[in-house]
């Protein structure tokens, strides 16, 4: 059974192979029933792991939704202009994975989850695990309902 955490490594590699040039956007969309702060620190983990994807140090964060609504989107803007979108839906979605687009420069990677059954860890990354300021981060963006620049960046 395949992981997340295959997965992310899985993406790694493509990177690193070069084969998509310089990554420019990520999406990433995940169907997870999550409640509670567990929430806040998944989101800050795929943030780690696409911040550690695009290479470049993370500038500001804007989130729109809530846990309430059951859906959360980050909208992430990175040093030198890269751009990402993580979601979070809780509700179920087509099979139990994460819907991935990554475009580069000469390329694209995509993983949509459709039927797959993805293991899920813990809201643990095996590749980057965030730090307290990036979660209080995420945090700040979700209750400010504005942008929230690097000013506490991680």
């Amino acid at each position: 059974m395949t992981t997340l955490n295959d997965l992310h490594r899985s993406v790694r590699a493509a990177l690193s192979s070069g084969r998509v040039g310089t990554p420019v956007f990520v999406r990433y969309l995940f169907h997870r029933a999550i409640d509670g702060p567990i929430l806040v620190t998944r989101l800050a983990c795929i943030t780690a792991v696409v911040r550690d994807w695009l290479g470049q140090p993370l500038e500001r964060v804007y989130a729109l939704g809530s846990l309430e609504s059951r859906h959360i989107t980050l909208t992430l803007e990175f040093r030198g202009g890269p751009t990402a979108l993580v979601t979070w839906v809780g509700g179920a979605g087509r099979g139990a994975g994460v819907d991935l687009s990554i475009l580069g420069n000469r390329g694209a990677i995509y993983h949509d989850a459709g039927t797959s059954e993805l293991w899920d860890e813990p809201a643990q990354s095996d590749a980057v695990a965030p730090d307290q300021g990036l979660r209080a981060w995420i945090e700040r963006a979700l209750a400010s309902r504005r942008p929230e620049g690097a000013g506490a960046q991680p």
